[in-house]
C-alpha cells in the first residue's frame, strides 16, 4: 500500500489534554507516520487565555503537524455549540483546503461538532469515525442522568432529560445523525459500544468494531497470599459517575472481618464511620500502576456509566486480580460473571454487596478467579494501527464503485384487520421505526374509505392480517396497476393461513361447530390475500419457512421488537424496586387458548412452591388450571387482564416469568416471543419452553432459561429463586439484549431494507407474481365509521378507551359524509339494537 494522506481529528489531544481517550487518536498517529503516510493532527485545544475558535499550527515531538483550534468556551454538554459548531466546521473547511486527505479519521468531536463529519465527506475524502463514547446518542457521553441513574441504553425507549430535556436530546440527536450519515465507516471500540449505537440508529452495514490497542509491556502479576483478609481496590476517584457513592453504600453493609479496600484518589471524608477496613488513598500515577495491582485481590468498578472499553479491567485481569464489574458494556466483554469476575447491575447497591459478601465469605472463588484472570486477551496497538491501514486501503479501492440507485422509498401505507397487541407488534411499530429514518407512514384499517387515495402514492403497501375481501382485493389490483411497480406484502404473525393444519390448533377445542367452521373460513380468507401480495413478512423463521414452501413466494423475517412507548414505560417500571413481599412467579396469558400450555408447567412449578412456602403464584388473563393448585390455593393470585400500558408495572413485580408452550406443535414453533420481550424489558427472568422463538431469544442462562423437561423446569426455578445474584443478572442482561437486538431504530433499518428489496424483485420482474389457489373472499363495503384503528402511541399513557374509539369513527363519518351520514349511521345502530 502506497502512502496515504490521512488527517486525524480530535476534540482534544495530548500534551493539552492527556486521558485514555485522548492517547487512542494520538497513538494511532504516529503508529501510522512511522509505517510511511502523511499524517496531519486537527485537534481541539483548552485554554481560557486564548480567544475562541482561534487556531495556530504546532509540530509535536514526534514530527507530527497540528493545527490547534481554541474550544474552550463549547464544553458545557448543553451548549448547541458543543454538538454542531458552525465555526469550528468552518476553520476545519479550511484548514482542509490546504491539507487535503484521502482518508479524514475523526475521533471525539464534542465541542467542535458533528459538522465536522460533513466538512470531510464533502472534501472529497473517504471518511471515518470512530465513537470512544456514547455522545452521538448521549449529550453527557455516558447514558447517565444528572442524578446519576443509567438511562436507557436505547434513547428513544426511555425518558432521560439528559442536558436539558429528553426532547431536546431527540431533536439534537437527528442533527447529529444527518450528519453522521456522510460517514463511510463508522467504528468503536468494542462489540457492546457497537450494538448500542446501531441500537440508536446506525446503520449497522457502516459499523465495525476496531479495539483499542495497548502499547507492549512487561505483563506484572499480583502476589496471591493465601487465608488472608480479601484485598479490595477502587481506583475511580470521587467523581460520581465512576460509581463512588453506591460503592460507599454496599460497603456499609458488608459484614465486617476478613476483608479491606484501597480507595484511590478518595478524600479520607468520604469513609468517616466505614471501619479501619475501608482505607482512602492518594491517587496513584501511572508509573505506580504495577505496584498497587501488585499488592489487591480483587479491583472493583462500580460505574454508573456506559464505558465503551475499560483499559484498567484488562490491565487488572492480566496483573492477575479478579474484577467485579457493573454492567456498563465495555468491562464486561473482558469479565466473565463467575469465572474471573463478577457482574452486577449499575447504580445497584445491594446487588453490589451480596456480590462483594459472597467473595469475603468464599476465599477459594476469589483464588480460582485470579487463577484464569491472566488468560485475558489485551490487543497490541501495532495490530490496530496495521488493521486500519488495511481499512484506509479497502475504502479508498471501494470509492470508485458503482452503486445501482435504491428504488424510491418515501412513503409506506399498513393496512391492517386487526386490534390489539397483535397490531401493535406487527403495524404500529414498523411504522413508528419507519418514522424514526424519516419515511412517511400510514396505519389504516382495510375498510377505510381513504385506501384507494393512499396507495396510489405509497412506495410501498404492507397488509397485515387482513381476511380477504373483494374490496382488499381490488385495492391490490389497483396497486399492481400503477406505472411505477410498487410491491404489495403480507404480514401475518401466527400461522393461520393454511387449512391443512385443520385438528392441531390448541384453543379451539371450546368452540361450536358453526364457529369451528367460521374460524376456518377466516383462514382460507387470510390466505387468499396472501396469494395476491408479492412477498410475506412473518415474524419467526418457522413462520417464513412454512409460507414458503406453502407458496413459493419471497419470504422476510422481521421479528416483533420493541416500541418505544413499551420501552418509556418500561424503564419507568424499573425507577421503583419490586413490590415488598416474598418471591413471585408470574404467567400470565393474554388470551384464552393458553390451557394447554399451563398444564406443561403446572406440576414444577407446584413442587416448587412446595420446597419454598413463602414463594408466591400470580396468575394474570383467561387461564384454566388443574386440580394440582388445591394445595397451594392460599398462595395463587388470580389477576384480571390489564391494558397493555400497565403490563410493565406487573411484570416488574414478579421475581421469574413464565412462558410454557406445548411441544411438537407447528402452531406454537411459528409463534415468537413476546412473552420474554415484554418482561426482559422490566429485568425480569424468564423461564420459556425450548421453542424456536425462545431459542432464538434465550441465552440459555444468560439472558434467561429454557426448560423441556420436569427436572429442567425445576432446577431452573430454583436456580432463580434461591440465588439473588443470578436472578438480577440474568434480568439485566435480558433488559439489554431485548434493547439492543430489538430497538426502533434498528428494527427500522431491518425493516426498510426488506421493503426495499421487495422493490427492486417486483422492478425486476418480467410478470408480476400470480397464484393458482382458489380465492375465498367476503364482501365488506369501506366504511369510515367501522375503519377504527387502535390509537398509538397512547395520549395518555393508556389506551383509547371505547369512547374515544367511538368518538373518532364518528369524526371520520363527518368528515367522509357530513351531518347527514352521521344521522344515517346512528339510525342503524338503534335499528340493529331492536
Amino acid at each position: 500500500m502506497g502512502q496515504v494522506r490521512i488527517v486525524v481529528v480530535s476534540a482534544h489531544y495530548p500534551p493539552n489534554l492527556t486521558s485514555g481517550g485522548t492517547l487512542v487518536p494520538q497513538r494511532i498517529a504516529r503508529g501510522l507516520a512511522s509505517r510511511g503516510h502523511d499524517v496531519r493532527v486537527f485537534a481541539g485545544h483548552l485554554d481560557d487565555s486564548r480567544a475562541p475558535l482561534s487556531s495556530w499550527d504546532e509540530t509535536g515531538e514526534d514530527g507530527i503537524p497540528v493545527r490547534w483550534l481554541s474550544i474552550t468556551p463549547f464544553t458545557s454538554w448543553s451548549d448547541p455549540l458543543n454538538s454542531l459548531n458552525p465555526g469550528a466546521e468552518q476553520a476545519f473547511e479550511s484548514w482542509l483546503d490546504e491539507n487535503s486527505a484521502d482518508v479524514v479519521h475523526l475521533h471525539s468531536l464534542q465541542t467542535m461538532g458533528a459538522g465536522l463529519v460533513s466538512v470531510a465527506k464533502r472534501s472529497g475524502a473517504q471518511v471515518v469515525v470512530t465513537m470512544h463514547d456514547f455522545w452521538w446518542t448521549c449529550a453527557r457521553q455516558f447514558l447517565v442522568a444528572p442524578d446519576m441513574t443509567p438511562c436507557s441504553l436505547v434513547v428513544s425507549c426511555g425518558a432521560c432529560p439528559c442536558a436539558v430535556n429528553h426532547e431536546w436530546l431527540a431533536a439534537r440527536n437527528r442533527a447529529l445523525h444527518a450528519r453522521l450519515a456522510d460517514a463511510d465507516l463508522v467504528l468503536a471500540p468494542s462489540r457492546s459500544a457497537a450494538e448500542v449505537m446501531i441500537a440508536n440508529g446506525v446503520d449497522e452495514r457502516r459499523v465495525r468494531v476496531d479495539e483499542n490497542g495497548l502499547p507492549e509491556k512487561r505483563r506484572t502479576t499480583a502476589e496471591r497470599r493465601e487465608d488472608q483478609d480479601v484485598r479490595f481496590m477502587f481506583a475511580g476517584g470521587a467523581d460520581p459517575m465512576k460509581g463512588l457513592p453506591v460503592l460507599l453504600e454496599a460497603l456499609r453493609a458488608v459484614p465486617a472481618g476478613g476483608w479491606l479496600i484501597d480507595l484511590y484518589g478518595v478524600d479520607a471524608a468520604h469513609t468517616d464511620g466505614l471501619g479501619t477496613h475501608v482505607r482512602a488513598q492518594p491517587a496513584y500515577r501511572p508509573v505506580e500502576l504495577d505496584d498497587v495491582l501488585g499488592a489487591h485481590d480483587v479491583l472493583i468498578l462500580p460505574s454508573v456509566m456506559r464505558e465503551s472499553h475499560s483499559i484498567l479491567t484488562r490491565e487488572a485481569l492480566g496483573a492477575g486480580l479478579a474484577v467485579v464489574c457493573t454492567d456498563t458494556l465495555g468491562p464486561e466483554e473482558a469479565v466473565r460473571d463467575g469465572v474471573n469476575g463478577l457482574v452486577v447491575p449499575a447504580a445497584d447497591a445491594r446487588g453490589l454487596t451480596v456480590a462483594l459478601t459472597g467473595l469475603v465469605q468464599d476465599r477459594d472463588q476469589v483464588r480460582r478467579m485470579q487463577e484464569v484472570a491472566v488468560d485475558v486477551q489485551v490487543r497490541a496497538l501495532e495490530d490496530q494501527v496495521v488493521g486500519l491501514e488495511a481499512t484506509y486501503g479497502a475504502l479508498l479501492a471501494a470509492s470508485t464503485d458503482v452503486v445501482e440507485p435504491e428504488p424510491i422509498m418515501h412513503r409506506v401505507l399498513f393496512v391492517v384487520g386487526i386490534q390489539g397487541a397483535p397490531l401493535r407488534y406487527r403495524a404500529h411499530l414498523p411504522a413508528e421505526s419507519l418514522r424514526e429514518l424519516g419515511i412517511a407512514t400510514d396505519v389504516r384499517h382495510y375498510r377505510d374509505p381513504e385506501l384507494p387515495v393512499l396507495a396510489a402514492t405509497a412506495d410501498a403497501v404492507v397488509i397485515y392480517r387482513v381476511p380477504a375481501t373483494v374490496q382488499v382485493l381490488d385495492l391490490v389490483r389497483q396497486v399492481r396497476a400503477r406505472q411505477r411497480r410498487v410491491p404489495v406484502l403480507f404480514d401475518v404473525d401466527d400461522l393461520i393461513v393454511d387449512p391443512g393444519l385443520r385438528g392441531s390448533v390448541h384453543g379451539l377445542e371450546g368452540l361450536s361447530g358453526a364457529e369451528r367452521d367460521l374460524w376456518w373460513n377466516g383462514v382460507a380468507r387470510y390466505r387468499t390475500t396472501l396469494e395476491a401480495a408479492d412477498a410475506y413478512i412473518g415474524s419467526t423463521e418457522a413462520l417464513c419457512d412454512e409460507v414458503g414452501r406453502l407458496t413459493g413466494m419471497p419470504v422476510h423475517r422481521f421479528a416483533n421488537g420493541v416500541g418505544a412507548a413499551l420501552g418509556r414505560l418500561s424503564e419507568e417500571a424499573l425507577t421503583r424496586q419490586r413490590r415488598q413481599g416474598p418471591l413471585r412467579i408470574g404467567y400470565f396469558s393474554g388470551t384464552t387458548t393458553h390451557d394447554a400450555d399451563w398444564a406443561v408447567v403446572e406440576p414444577a412449578v407446584v413442587e416448587v412452591m412446595r420446597r419454598h412456602s413463602d414463594v408466591e403464584l400470580w396468575l394474570g388473563g383467561h387461564l384454566g388450571t388443574g386440580a394440582a393448585l388445591d394445595e397451594v390455593a392460599d398462595r395463587v393470585h388470580r389477576l384480571p387482564m390489564l391494558p397493555w400500558t400497565q403490563l410493565p408495572a406487573r411484570l416488574r413485580d414478579v421475581d421469574v416469568n413464565l412462558a410454557p408452550l406445548v411441544a411438537d406443535s407447528q402452531f406454537n414453533e411459528a409463534k415468537s416471543a413476546i412473552k420474554w420481550l415484554e418482561a426482559a424489558l422490566v429485568a425480569t427472568p424468564t423461564v420459556a419452553s425450548p421453542r424456536e422463538p425462545f431459542r432464538e431469544s434465550i441465552d440459555d442462562g444468560v439472558t434467561g432459561h429454557l426448560a423441556s423437561t420436569h427436572e429442567e423446569w425445576v432446577e431452573a426455578l430454583e436456580l432463580l429463586l434461591t440465588d439473588e445474584h443470578h436472578r438480577t443478572l440474568v434480568g439485566s442482561r435480558a433488559r439489554r439484549a431485548a434493547l439492543l437486538r430489538w430497538s426502533p431504530a434498528h428494527q427500522g433499518h431491518r425493516y426498510r431494507e426488506i421493503l426495499l428489496a421487495a422493490a427492486r424483485d417486483v422492478r425486476g420482474q418480467e410478470n408480476r407474481r400470480q397464484s393458482s389457489w382458489v380465492a375465498v373472499a367476503g364482501d365488506e363495503p369501506l366504511s369510515a365509521a367501522d375503519a377504527w384503528v387502535d390509537e398509538y402511541p397512547p395520549r395518555t399513557g393508556s389506551p383509547a378507551g371505547p369512547w374515544r374509539m367511538r368518538s373518532a369513527a364518528i369524526r371520520r363519518v363527518y368528515r367522509s359524509g357530513g351531518i347527514t351520514a352521521v344521522a344515517a349511521r346512528a339510525r342503524r345502530r338503534l335499528s340493529q339494537r331492536g
